[in-house]
């Protein structure tokens, strides 16, 4: 008798972009929460709304300025951390999290300028890829969330969340309150009505990036998705 292992492989690439000038400010690789990428990806092969990608959250935990003024970075959460099932990770300091619109967002509640979708198919390769396009536009973050410099924002780290799209109203975090909750928030499959769910599915830290009041960014974070046979 003969036993096929399928090897399942999820690489993910991010890069931020400046809208006006099109300078390329961050481009590298993500790692991946294994044990809830596998959670997320079963849920979802049976139809549970919560496992559907929902949330993008920036944080500014994940580098810092040591004494000589050298950049360090901690480790993400992902590799081989991340193997196991982390139902209660979250960013290292969650300080904006902006909705996903994705396949199952309604007309009223859908947002082109935060969008998760399926590239154009191309039957050719044996991967499919899954674009997630966020624009941080200028009136972000809201006052509220940086009341001494309005409309700025200064992250180091990234995370990509499976979930319930109903952790705050409107488009994104608009009180620390909102911060806190979606921090909070644990990962919840029962699928009943009502239910608040999340779960991290990426991590990606890099050199600080500011968004400030007179400019806006794009950031487009592929997850490349691919079977084989081990």
């Amino acid at each position: 008798m003969f036993t096929n292992l399928v090897k399942v492989s999820v690489k993910g690439f991010l890069k931020i972009v400046n809208k006006e000038t099109r300078e390329i400010l961050v481009d590298t690789h993500n790692d991946v929460l294994y044990g809830n990428m596998s959670m997320a990806v079963a849920h979802a092969l049976i139809g549970d709304s919560a496992s559907f990608l929902s949330y993008m959250a920036f944080g500014d935990g994940g580098a810092y300025v040591s004494g000589p003024g050298t950049i360090l970075y901690k480790p993400t959460l992902g590799t081989v951390s991340g193997i196991s099932k982390n139902p209660t990770a979250n960013l290292y300091n969650t300080i904006y999290v902006k909705k996903v619109s994705n396949g199952s967002t309604d007309s009223t509640n859908f947002n082109p300028a935060s969008l998760a979708y399926i590239s154009t198919e191309n039957y050719a390769v044996s991967y499919e890829d899954i674009i997630v396009d966020v624009t941080l536009s200028y009136s972000e973050p809201p006052v509220a969330l940086s009341p001494d410099t309005p409309n700025t924002i200064v992250f180091n780290e990234i995370g990509l969340f499976a979930g319930t799209n109903n952790l705050f109203s409107g488009d994104y975090t608009q009180t620390p309150e909102d911060v806190d909750n979606f921090v909070l928030q644990t990962v919840n499959f029962s699928n009943t009505s009502g239910t608040k769910s999340k779960l991290m599915l990426t991590h990606v830290i890099f050199s600080p990036v500011s968004k400030l009041a007179v400019n806006s960014l794009e950031i487009i974070y592929t997850l490349r998705i691919q079977m084989g046979m081990a």
